[in-house]
């Protein structure tokens, strides 16, 4: 009689998860579409990627002579806590009514040694960045 029983226990236990199974597939539809809709992706700005170039190569000049003083100071706040740069990646850009955003990711180490990744979004237009996020 245990037999039997312990038989039919796994047996309800099996059709109870087949059963599931089919359920779910006429159940499950799947993620629903995003009723946002997309901003068409662009190539990195020329002169956003010059930006990044500076930043990855630790010129400080250069960096100078491309953003403004209120910039600079918007770009150290985005790269807190990175105070080495190791590594800079592009990650995609964006447009809308003639404004551009292109996004980063730089890898780096902080003033105690440890590796970092912060990502940040430089704002473009008309051929300059105008703003950081």
């Amino acid at each position: 009689m245990n037999e039997t029983r312990a038989v039919a226990t796994l047996s309800v236990f099996v059709v109870g998860i087949l059963a599931g199974i089919v359920v779910h597939t006429f159940v499950d539809k799947g993620p629903v579409e995003s009723p946002y809709p997309q901003l068409p992706k662009v190539e990195e700005p020329r002169a956003a990627h010059d930006v990044i170039a500076a930043i990855g190569a630790d010129d400080a000049r250069t960096l100078s002579r491309l953003v403004d003083s209120t910039m600079l100071t918007d770009l150290d706040m985005a790269l807190q806590p990175i105070t080495d740069v190791r590594g800079t990646r592009f990650v995609g850009a964006v447009e809308s009514e003639g404004r551009l955003l292109s996004a980063y990711v730089v890898t780096g180490k902080t003033t105690e040694g440890i590796d970092f990744v912060v990502g940040f979004v430089l704002r473009v237009t008309n051929d300059q960045v105008v703003g950081v996020n």
